[in-house]
């Protein structure tokens, strides 16, 4: 069975690789902006990409964010990297607010180096579809939820520095995840994330 993935398309920065990464999991592709907006409620899984600043993303998504918001709870839905930033109250990055799913704040990170580089470790802490075992991905930010507290639904962290990154968000309920990381650079395990976000549009 093909799914149906509407990426949205910020239209900054090379979205190649994560295409073809849905492609190679078995999704068929459509890239959805102000152009198209409706096409949020044909899709079977929505992305949220990793493309971009946080105050320009949020300009770009308040042309389509009724759509968004709509598909909460209805569709699967996927923020990767910025993605998952847009989904909080707001960021160090910024002064705009984010869409406020949940009620936490982006802070710029305090690691060895910034932004954070590289393959690094992501601990699985509670149980999530998407995310099962721990694993090493591919990380490219200055930015993330750090330490995050009970209100969000976090599932997996990396620890980074002194800081504990919240690298996969897991809300089943509102069929809402995110990953700091990004899976379509990360490799077989990378793939493996994006195939099991798939899989959660055929329940």
């Amino acid at each position: 069975m093909v799914v149906k993935v509407g990426i949205i398309n910020y239209s900054v920065g090379n979205l190649g690789s994560l295409i073809n990464a849905f492609r190679r999991v078995g999704g068929e592709v459509q890239l959805i902006g102000p152009e198209n907006p409706h096409l949020v409620r044909s899709v079977d899984a929505l992305v949220l990409p990793g493309v971009g600043a946080f105050d320009a993303a949020v300009k770009y998504l308040s042309q389509i964010v009724d759509y968004i918001n709509e598909a909460v709870s209805s569709i699967p839905i996927l923020g990767i990297c910025l993605g998952l930033q847009l989904m909080f109250e707001g960021s160090d990055e910024g002064v705009l607010r984010g869409l406020s799913w949940y009620k936490s704040w982006v802070k710029r990170i305090n690691g060895p180096r910034v932004p954070h580089i590289g393959w690094d470790l992501v601990r699985v802490v509670r149980p999530c579809p998407i995310l099962t075992n721990d694993d090493y991905y591919y990380f490219m930010h200055s930015y993330a939820v750090i330490n995050p507290g009970g209100e969000v639904p976090y599932s997996g962290i990396t620890k980074y520095g002194n800081d504990q990154i919240l690298s996969v968000l897991c809300d089943e309920d509102r069929l809402v995840f995110g990953v700091q990381f990004h899976p379509e650079k990360s490799s077989r395990a990378g793939l493996e994330v994006l195939r099991r976000f798939l899989s959660l549009s055929r329940k």
